[in-house]
């Protein structure tokens, strides 16, 4: 095996939890590890870490919840941080494993039609984006909630008949 970090032995890190708050030094370190110290230290339950991780850096002195959302940021995980037992302690941190950007993809049920109907383009169409709609630019400036209500009245009075219309 390769001589990497991930493949040695993890270094004990070092979890303080006092007056000045949580800090944790890790030089190859296990996640793991670290995870059950700083549990062990602030009385908070981990719910969810399925893989060991390798962690290095210091991180801290600070509130819990700020040091610990430095530590796992980066790590795959969501995290969701529940209560509060003083000090910025979590009582719980629940964590899932972040889904990657393909996983996330709209699955097409209708892959066979599909594919025979791509049977019949020309090879030289390419599939054209959808029209953008007004005020929805990439990259343009979120509206305010004015703006969004008055083109919802605009909507709506181009929506009603006019009395003057033929019916």
């Amino acid at each position: 095996m390769p001589l990497w970090p991930a493949n040695e032995t993890p270094v004990q890190a070092s979890v303080t939890w006092d007056s000045h708050g949580l800090r944790i030094d890790a030089a190859n370190s296990s996640l793991q590890q670290i995870l059950r110290d700083v549990s062990t230290a602030t009385g908070m339950r981990v719910d969810g870490l399925n893989a060991d991780q390798r962690v290095f850096g210091a991180y801290g002195p600070g509130l819990a919840r700020d040091v610990l959302s430095q530590l796992l940021q980066g790590s795959g995980y969501n995290v969701l941080m529940i209560g509060d037992q003083g000090q910025g302690a979590p009582r719980q941190i629940v964590l899932s494993s972040r889904r990657t950007g393909d996983a996330m993809q709209p699955v097409n049920n209708n892959q066979a039609s599909a594919s025979a109907a791509d049977d019949d383009v020309d090879a030289d169409e390419q599939p054209q984006a959808p029209p953008m709609r007004p005020g929805f630019a990439p990259g343009a400036p979120p509206r305010s909630p004015q703006q969004i209500m008055q083109e919802m009245q605009q909507r709506q009075q181009q929506m009603q008949p006019h009395p003057n219309a033929p019916q």
